[in-house]
């Protein structure tokens, strides 16, 4: 029996790093997850890249080895509308929302030269 068993855990920026590693630790305790990432090249001038499709499967994969129910959404966080359409089909498969890791972001500064 974990801490968290019978609770439904919505994580944004799921689909690596961070994310993920939340995603997979809130599992291990019992929660079920709901993993939402852009996963999409949406800035290629960023100097990394962006987590993809395949990097939420992923994701979604390591919470099912967990044993654990996964709802994986390719949502923008700036997108209001598709994150409440987001919700409205995390509750309506998983159950009402107990947990949010509000963990999306993205660093778009790089070394300058200061010459």
């Amino acid at each position: 029996m974990g801490k968290l068993d019978g609770r439904v855990a919505l994580v944004t920026g799921a689909g690596r790093g961070q994310g993920r590693a939340h995603a997979v630790r809130l599992a291990q305790e019992g929660a079920d997850i709901v993993a939402i990432d852009i996963a999409s090249p949406a800035f290629p001038e960023l100097p990394y890249p962006m987590a993809g499709p395949e990097d939420l499967a992923e994701t979604a994969r390591l919470v099912e080895a967990e044993g654990r129910r996964v709802l994986q959404l390719p949502v923008d966080v700036r997108d209001r509308s598709g994150l409440v359409a987001a919700v409205a089909e995390a509750e309506a498969s998983l159950g009402v929302i107990d947990i949010v890791v509000a963990n999306a972001g993205i660093s778009p500064f790089g070394p300058k030269s200061w010459e």
